[in-house]
């Protein structure tokens, strides 16, 4: 089984794939892009929420 990546390191692979969504013109966006790129985004937020919670 794979190890799991340090919340730090997901949070840069997850920023990476967010700003790669984004420098897609927002009117080529097809829906799935768009989700992908919102539940990247809740993603990005809850690592967050676990860094300041000391859940390392």
């Amino acid at each position: 089984m794979e190890e799991t990546l340090p919340y730090l390191e997901q949070q840069h692979c997850i920023f990476h794939g967010v700003a790669l969504i984004a420098s897609i013109d927002p009117q080529a966006l097809t829906p799935e892009l768009r989700q992908m790129r919102d539940n990247m985004i809740k993603a990005m937020d809850l690592n967050a929420l676990m860094i300041n919670r000391g859940l390392k």
